[in-house]
Formats: structure tokens, C-alpha cells, sequence
């Protein structure tokens, strides 16, 4: 299993085959298949919006069995969230965990339009970490928006799990943000995550 360094680096070279328009030949047929069902060795996770347009495995041109990918609006941590990103970093030993936000992002824009939204996905928006100190002109303030949403859902991670924490202050997990662009297919990775932000309160590890 590559260590964490390895793991991005992979990531990034992928992203640039995609983004240059030479995405390599994966192999989906039934060889692989049948070697993915003796087990699975993910070397990277990737927690990334549920919009249609962000596929991980497309976007860091990757194969079956290659990442362990979780969508949800926003790219919000949540309890099953959690449960899922230990499993892979406890029993799959992946070394890598990515939080993957994306340009013109639905859901941190209804954060920072601030309506009142309804039901389940009112609670989803309610998740949405937009950030305070941001831009005056709407275009950049969005994207800005995007990014301390996408460092801040990195920083739940350990902030909501010890099991997480453990990981990283043991430095067998790395944990990246990055914010990917629709128009140029190109990820633009962020400062790596602290773990507090000033004016922000994280809850304890459970």
C-alpha cells in the first residue's frame, strides 16, 4: 500500500491526464473484476459532492477498485460519513483521505444565500461551513465560500472522530482539501487542513 505522499502524488498525476484530455486505458473487464472480488486495497479516499458533474474516479482518472468514494451535497461530514472513512482507514489501511469541493457548488451557495430551507436538506444546508471573511463581489465570494467549506468539512474529520484522529496524529493517514474546477477539469488543492480555524467551534471526538 503507497504511503500517503505516494497516494496524492498518484491522485495528482491522474487529475492532470484527465484535465489534459489523456486519460489512460483502464481495465474493467472480467480479470479485474474477478480479482476485486477476492478483496478490495483502495489506495485513496475521497469524500466529494454528490453534483453529477464531480466524479473522482473520472476527474483523477482512476480504475474499479482504485478509490473509496463518498457523495453527498456539499461534501458534508455526517455520522455515516464518519463510519465509512474509518472503516477504510482502520480495516482497508488507505492512507489517503480527500475532501473534494467544487466550483459553482449548490449547496454552499444556499448556505450563503441564507433562505430558510426546509426538511432533510435544510438540515444538510445547516452543515455547510461557508466562512465568515469573504469576498465582496458574489463570484468570489462563492468560490471562497467553497474553499473554507471544503478545509472546514476536513477539519469534522478528526474533529468528530478519534478513531480519525488516532490516524492522523500517527501520521498513517494524510488528509488533503482540494476544490475541483467544472470548466478546466482541474483540482486546486488547498493548504493542508488545521485543526482549528479562528471563530469556529469544533465539537469533541466521539
Amino acid at each position: 500500500m503507497p504511503t500517503g505522499l505516494k497516494a496524492l502524488q498518484r491522485l495528482k498525476a491522474g487529475n492532470a491526464r484527465f484535465a489534459a484530455d489523456k486519460p489512460s486505458t483502464r481495465d474493467v473487464g472480467k480479470s479485474r473484476r474477478a480479482e476485486l472480488a477476492k478483496g478490495q486495497k483502495p489506495f485513496a479516499i475521497v469524500l466529494a459532492c454528490a453534483d453529477s458533474r464531480v466524479t473522482p474516479e473520472l476527474i483523477f482518472d482512476q480504475g474499479l477498485g482504485d478509490l473509496f468514494v463518498l457523495r453527498l451535497a456539499g461534501n458534508v461530514v455526517e455520522p455515516a460519513v464518519l463510519g465509512s472513512i474509518e472503516y477504510a482507514v482502520e480495516h482497508l489501511h488507505t492512507p489517503l483521505v480527500v475532501v473534494l469541493g467544487h466550483e459553482s457548488c449548490g449547496a454552499v451557495k444556499a448556505a450563503v444565500d441564507g433562505g430558510k430551507v426546509e426538511g432533510n436538506l435544510g438540515w444538510l444546508i445547516e452543515r455547510v461551513h461557508p466562512g465568515k471573511a469573504v469576498p465582496k463581489d458574489p463570484k468570489a465570494a462563492l468560490a471562497a465560500c467553497i474553499k473554507n467549506n471544503a478545509i472546514y468539512q476536513a477539519q469534522q474529520l478528526s474533529a468528530q472522530s478519534k478513531v480519525i484522529k488516532e490516524f492522523l496524529d500517527a501520521k498513517r493517514v494524510q488528509l488533503v482539501a482540494g476544490v475541483y474546477s467544472l470548466s478546466t477539469g482541474k483540482v486546486d488543492w488547498l493548504e493542508p487542513p488545521s485543526t482549528k480555524e479562528p471563530g469556529v467551534k469544533l465539537p469533541a471526538p466521539r
